[in-house]
């Protein structure tokens, strides 16, 4: 077995011969000027890093989206096992994005789903949440908060759902918790 000295010494060794092959390629061959140009850069960087200094950070620009509901032909990030979709609701200040998807379980129909995804964009993090309203049927955002002005309240407001025999439900996005609507009467 090497030691740990003799190991380094081969690695060491290895290197400078192939720093030093690429030198002695470019002066022993008879290629045209730019091919031997290219090889006398490769053999002054062969051996050395370009810089000792770390990258810095991207400049981060918060790009805001004015909340928006999203209709059944918006592509959802969520697979169909997990939820059947109807229709969803986006919305971000720039730093923080909140997207809701409404439908049914994947597994059972006869189950009300909502998915919750949370990104922040600065730290670069996904959190995703399930949340069941019972045995509604399939469950579809009928209200949320719209347009520019809500862009950071809505985050953490209240969207109305509608399950598929017509009654209403509140999903509470600060706590992330859905109870049938108190105020509203079923929809036909």
């Amino acid at each position: 077995m090497l030691s740990l000295r003799l190991a380094a010494a081969v690695v060491a060794g290895l290197a400078v011969g192939a720093g030093g092959g690429f030198a002695l390629a470019g002066a022993v061959r008879d290629d045209p000027p730019e091919k031997a140009a290219a090889l006398e850069r490769l053999g002054s960087v062969a051996t050395t890093d370009s810089s000792i200094e770390p990258a810095p950070a991207p400049s981060f620009e918060p790009q805001p989206i004015p909340a928006r509901m999203l209709g059944s032909e918006t592509p959802v990030p969520i697979s169909p096992a997990i939820l059947r979709a109807r229709n969803g609701w986006l919305v971000s200040d720039g730093r923080t994005l909140v997207a809701v998807y409404a439908g049914a379980s994947g597994s059972d129909p006869s189950l009300g789903r909502v998915v919750i995804v949370r990104q922040d964009l600065v730290a670069a993090k996904q959190v995703i949440r399930f949340v069941d309203a019972g045995p509604t049927g399939a469950l579809t955002i009928a209200a949320a908060p719209l347009g520019a002005l809500v862009e950071t309240s809505a985050q953490t407001g209240e969207i109305r759902l509608q399950s598929a025999g017509g009654r209403l439900f509140v999903l509470d996005l600060g706590g992330n918790k859905i109870s049938q609507d108190a105020h509203g009467a079923s929809v036909p």
